[in-house]
């Protein structure tokens, strides 16, 4: 694959680029394979193992997706809105399947930007690292337009 910014895509379908550790430069992406990254609890992520064993490029490419790795994380905290991306994760693979990756990177981009200062907006906290401008339902706008879109 031939995507610039192909390290932005987890397996899974989290867009990297609104995680807290990437933004901090602590972590390179889920994908990432440098183990000089300060967070390197991906290594022990079974949905990345299991990936990198099978050698796909994200989980909608297994023929046992989607799996109880997949599902166990898509169901995680479901009542805290701080993980409400990792709810989206199935719409996510649909939509990189659908669109294909690089269109699905402009779009997490433009979900994941601020919309007083355009600067980056970061998932737990779903909140700009620049202006801390409070976003509290950050993808809800995205998932709306999307299930209109796939008629959902």
């Amino acid at each position: 694959m031939k995507v610039k910014d192909y390290h932005l895509a987890s397996f899974c379908g989290i867009y990297c680029g609104a995680c807290p550790s990437y933004q901090r430069k602590t972590c390179y992406g889920c994908k990432s394979e440098d183990r000089s990254q300060k967070r390197t609890s991906k290594f022990g992520c079974n949905i990345r193992n299991c990936c990198t064993s099978k050698n796909l490029d994200f989980c909608f490419n297994c023929s046992d997706y989607p799996c109880q790795y997949l599902l166990k994380l898509k169901n995680s905290h479901l009542i805290d809105d701080r993980y409400d991306y990792r709810h989206q994760i199935l719409y996510s693979l649909v939509r990189i399947s659908k669109i294909g990756l690089e269109a699905w990177l402009k779009e997490q981009e433009a979900i994941w930007s601020c919309p007083n200062c355009g600067d980056r907006v970061v998932f737990y906290e779903n909140k700009c690292l620049k202006c801390s401008l409070i976003l509290k339902n950050v993808l809800k706008k995205y998932m709306e337009k999307y299930e209109v879109e796939e008629n959902l």
